[in-house]
């Protein structure tokens, strides 16, 4: 493991642009960037990690492995709905923008006539290496010797891997193989269900030639309310009191989300701090029916 996490910082900081995309999305966003998702991961193999720091010569190889499934990996998108929409239930459609196979060619980027060609960037491998040579600042600075050799493997951008490219493209692609476009999925928030919930909508992402799509998955959160919070099941607001109050007792009135008018009462000293709870006039329970959190009315003397 220290291994694999030496490798990989050694080929972070060898490239400015890895370096950036390394520090906003971590390994997970730097595999997803260079070869595409859910690629084999090229520092699992103890062997060879051992045998480069033998040798200090690295290579690492991002693609899919022999016979591996392809995927264009999952796309995530948060919602912001009404916080009475959690309260009641809500349901939205939602369009989702995304690549599409182009129906005229069938997502191969040809010609209808055009015959397949040897790719000329990659010569039929699908595949482009590029070597480097890593050693630290202070190794540059005293003019030293040493440091790694690394060869990267990726997927020819060229000819998306296939090793082959059309004689003339598709009139309708223009032989990108895959067009933009959409597709709507309905969303159904059931009342109660918790902020952060995730909707999982299978291959409805990206669309590419000879693999499956990923998923949609859209997660729900609330929008700010000029008056309530949710805490869980609880539905909180904040109410000003006087000393007087505090001392003596008071009524208020508090409409609740819904619409509806809550009469609070108070017969009591309230304490700097003090919560008003009624029970059973929070939140809905989501799963159980006819169950409800607390209101709370947070009291600032």
């Amino acid at each position: 493991r220290r291994f694999a996490r030496a490798t990989e910082a050694y080929t972070v900081m060898a490239n400015a642009e890895r370096k950036r995309v390394y520090e906003a999305s971590g390994s997970e966003g730097l595999y997803r960037r260079l070869a595409g998702p859910q690629f084999q991961d090229p520092m699992r193999d103890a062997y060879k990690l051992e045998l480069g720091f033998k040798t200090g010569h690295f290579e690492m190889e991002f693609g899919f492995r022999e016979g591996q499934k392809k995927s264009t990996g999952n796309v995530h998108h948060n919602l912001k709905i009404p916080l009475l929409g959690f309260y009641q239930g809500f349901t939205m459609e939602v369009s989702i923008v995304r690549s599409e196979l182009c129906t005229m060619c069938n997502g191969t980027g040809a010609a209808q006539d055009a015959e397949m060609l040897t790719c000329h960037k990659c010569t039929g491998t699908g595949k482009l290496a590029s070597s480097s040579h890593w050693r630290s600042k202070r190794a540059r600075r005293e003019r030293r010797e040493g440091g790694f050799d690394q060869t990267v493997t990726l997927g020819c951008r060229q000819c998306l891997g296939t090793g082959k490219l059309p004689s003339e493209p598709c009139p309708g692609c223009k032989g990108e193989r895959t067009k933009d476009g959409q597709t709507t999925v309905k969303v159904v928030v059931e009342p109660g269900v918790l902020e952060g919930h995730s909707y999982t909508f299978k291959e409805q992402a990206e669309q590419a030639p000879d693999a499956v799509s990923g998923d949609v998955v859209l997660h729900v959160g609330a929008e700010e309310h000029e008056d309530f919070e949710r805490e869980g099941h609880d539905l909180v607001c904040r109410r000003n009191i006087t000393l007087a109050q505090a001392l003596l007792g008071f009524k208020m009135v508090v409409t609740h989300l819904d619409g509806r008018e809550i009469e609070i009462e108070r017969n009591e000293v309230t304490k700097p701090g003090q919560d008003h709870v009624v029970p059973g006039l929070g939140m809905p329970i989501h799963g159980r029916q006819g169950e409800f959190g607390n209101l709370v009315v947070k009291l600032n003397i």
